[in-house]
């Protein structure tokens, strides 16, 4: 049975279409779908040509959300030609979007972007929007609790995951830590066997949690400004502070991409300090430590509160006695950061995340 939601996502696709497509001339009537797994069917008219239009109405847009449907679509486009699969949603991100094309599923959301294409039918139309809210759902998988089992089976991706093992591993329930596994399974990124899960698709798993997660906009950021010639330099000052026990950090984004994977310049350094520590305290602490200058703007050093308070630490290492994010948070972090950080990040997959790509390859 379909939610209020879906209901009304549905409701404003009927109502709107003409305006969400951007043609005047156009039917777009309801009629009965061919199969119950279906949210809706229609047929749709402009210009004299007509398509007939099955779909799913999912309430997030995001790959992770839609892959499984999309694949669905696809299916049962395979077994019906003559029926047009299309997927809607409030809001389809460029990731999504993707996802559809490329399994020639079709799509629109309330924000106007849409792709169709049949029986001399097609539109391509890309409007933008505002990326839709996570909701609860994706708890299970890219939530801050949630994720430790994401991050733990990335790290080994050729290895079947056994609940109990990763549960113990990781200081999380064992029903918590089989919630994540099927919700992966369920997305389309893993599968299932004798109790084990494997996960199939581990590459598209992180591309899809990037696509979700906007560093500037989930963590804090302070800026702060220290007096050094060079970010190199800073960073050095920040080698210098380890084995004080005094704080818990871990550099993130060009600085510590420069440290694993270098690529791009950079001229700023972030740093991931402990949620656990009050942020007056926390400024304290690094302002005494580092000599540092609190600014409004126009910072090189910036202490970041982390959105995933228990998850951010997961595989911090130490590289030239600095602690630096593990690789899969620097990509989480690159991906969607204005600076470069998308060509950084890509840069990173190729030369520490290959093996997401190459199960095969992992060591």
């Amino acid at each position: 049975m379909a939610s209020r939601q879906e209901i009304e996502i549905l409701r404003e696709l009927f109502d709107k279409i003409a305006a969400l497509i951007g043609v005047q001339d156009i039917s777009f009537e309801r009629v009965e779908p061919p199969d119950d797994t279906l949210d809706f069917a229609a047929r749709l008219s402009i210009g004299g040509k007509e398509l007939h239009v099955v779909g799913v109405v999912e309430t997030v847009g995001e790959p992770w959300a839609v892959r499984s449907t999309v694949h669905r679509l696809r299916e049962y486009h395979q077994s019906r030609p003559e029926h047009a699969p299309l997927l809607v949603a409030p809001f389809i991100g460029p990731g999504g979007r993707e996802l559809c094309k490329e399994n020639g599923v079709g799509y629109i959301d309330l924000s106007g972007n849409c792709y169709l294409e049949g029986n001399g039918i097609y539109i391509d139309k890309v409007a933008g929007g505002n990326r839709s809210r996570e909701p609860k759902r994706a708890k299970a998988l890219f939530s801050d609790k949630g994720s430790l089992v994401v991050r733990a089976v990335l790290e080994r991706v050729s290895q079947p995951h056994g609940v109990r093992e990763l549960s113990r591993q990781l200081g999380v329930s064992p029903a918590w830590t089989s919630q994540v596994l099927s919700a992966m399974v369920k997305a389309g990124y893993a599968a299932r066997a004798n109790r084990e899960t494997h996960v199939s698709r581990p590459s598209e798993l992180l591309r899809d949690w990037a696509e979700s997660y906007d560093f500037l906009r989930r963590n804090d950021v302070y800026p702060f400004f220290c007096d050094s010639p060079t970010p190199q330099a800073l960073i050095a000052r920040i080698a210098s502070l380890n084995g004080a026990g005094q704080m818990r950090y871990a550099l993130t984004l060009h600085a510590a991409a420069s440290l694993v994977a270098p690529f791009a310049e950079f001229h700023e350094v972030h740093v991931y300090v402990d949620p656990s520590v009050g942020r007056s305290d926390t400024e304290r602490l690094w302002m005494e430590a580092l000599d540092l200058e609190k600014v409004d703007r126009g910072g090189n050093i910036y202490l970041v509160r982390p959105y995933y308070k228990e998850s951010v630490f997961y595989g911090v290492r130490q590289i030239n006695n600095v602690s630096v994010v593990s690789d899969v948070q620097l990509y989480l972090d690159l991906y969607n950061f204005p600076m470069r950080g998308r060509e950084q990040a890509d840069h990173l997959m190729r030369e520490r995340l290959s093996y997401l790509t190459n199960p095969g390859s992992q060591q």
